[in-house]
């Protein structure tokens, strides 16, 4: 398998491990960019490269650059201010698509230092091939390019700003921080995969895609707070205004409403033009799925002990295979999913209108 996309020339690229070349320089090679994915999120390693080539190589690089972001923001380790410092710095050179060398130097040599004590090695090893990982950015399409700088430098500008409030208002206190909140870790990634999807199935509604992104990534991110409220706890820190039962369960049934709007995100995808597309969004929803009825089912659990066993995730991974391949086979395996489940639908567009920077953002001029 080539090292590079279609656009550059295989004469131009070596693989050397984890290095290979291109008109950029030392660039992060394919295998390489794959290692670093099966290292930090083994789901995304085992769905994203069903997609087309080469977008599985794009989103596979746009997740890692985000997880490097997130890395950095979640260390609890790191000074708050030198996070602040360092994600808003990121989110500008991001916004100059990367154009000053120097200055991402001197971001990845702060990065090891705010990570090294903190953080999963795995993570930290991403880190430290910052270089080779822009690289590799800088050598795709210029509209690629665009898309993910322009969703990177949002994300660090949103993280900033929300560690900035955190300083003053540690307690996220109503949903509009809520949706905000979500927006800036969460929502953004949906609205660049919907970009990035976009430009390989033309049959998709790209204004419907947009919409419906912001609603799916809010349904991740309140799902995987719901599950590690327990652990936020320990650490200080609260994401939702909840503390009851019927408040948790209200937040659950939120959460439902915006996993039924990810359905609506994949059906929205043509089955023949984004087949790895939507078995990628379906093996995350349905996971996400079947962790919120198991808050739904106990949600004062004070370990907030929610997991799928392995066997349950192979499973849902091969109903997923074969329900993606039809809008009935998606519909059908979320109702299974979410039978009993109580869902509080919200406007789309009005959300999308409320937290979205995407289309106005001065973060990346």
């Amino acid at each position: 398998m080539d090292a590079y996309p279609p656009h550059t020339s295989k004469h131009s690229a070596l693989k050397t491990g984890v290095y290979a070349y291109s008109s950029e320089g030392p660039v992060l090679s394919q295998s390489a960019l794959y290692s670093h994915l099966n290292q930090v999120s083994r789901s995304f390693a085992i769905t994203i490269p069903f997609m087309a080539a080469p977008l599985k190589d794009y989103v596979s690089l746009a997740y890692l650059i985000c997880r490097i972001v997130d890395t950095v923001e979640d260390d609890v380790q790191a000074p708050v201010v030198e996070k602040i410092t360092w994600l808003s710095d990121f989110s500008f050179l991001a916004g100059d698509e990367f154009e000053q060398h120097d200055v991402l130097m001197g971001l990845r040599q702060r990065a090891l230092e705010l990570t090294h004590e903190g953080s999963a090695p795995q993570d930290v090893a991403l880190i430290a091939d910052l270089e080779l990982v822009i690289n590799l950015l800088l050598s795709y399409p210029d509209e690629v390019k665009e898309i993910i700088c322009h969703g990177v430098s949002i994300l660090g500008h949103g993280m900033a700003s929300s560690l900035n409030k955190s300083l003053e208002h540690p307690q996220i206190e109503n949903l509009d921080e809520v949706d905000n909140y979500c927006y800036f870790v969460a929502g953004v990634v949906g609205e660049m995969l919907a970009e990035l999807f976009s430009l390989s199935d033309h049959k998709a509604d790209k204004k419907d895609l947009m919409e419906l992104a912001v609603s799916f990534g809010e349904g991740l991110q309140l799902t995987n707070i719901l599950r590690d409220r327990a652990k936020d706890t320990q650490r200080g820190a609260s994401f939702l205004p909840a503390t009851t039962r019927d408040e948790v369960l209200d937040y659950v049934a939120f959460t439902q409403g915006h996993l039924d709007d990810a359905i609506d995100f994949i059906c929205t995808l043509s089955p023949k033009e984004s087949s790895g597309v939507r078995l990628f969004c379906l093996t995350n929803v349905a996971m996400a799925m079947y962790l919120l009825r198991k808050v739904a089912r106990n949600p004062m659990d004070p370990e907030c002990n929610y997991k799928i066993s392995r066997r349950n995730v192979k499973r849902l991974f091969i109903l997923c295979r074969l329900a993606a391949k039809s809008n009935w086979g998606v519909r059908t395996m979320s109702l299974m999913l979410s039978l009993g489940m109580k869902r509080q639908r919200r406007s789309v567009r009005q959300l999308r209108d409320k937290v979205s920077i995407w289309d106005h953002s001065s973060t990346t001029n």
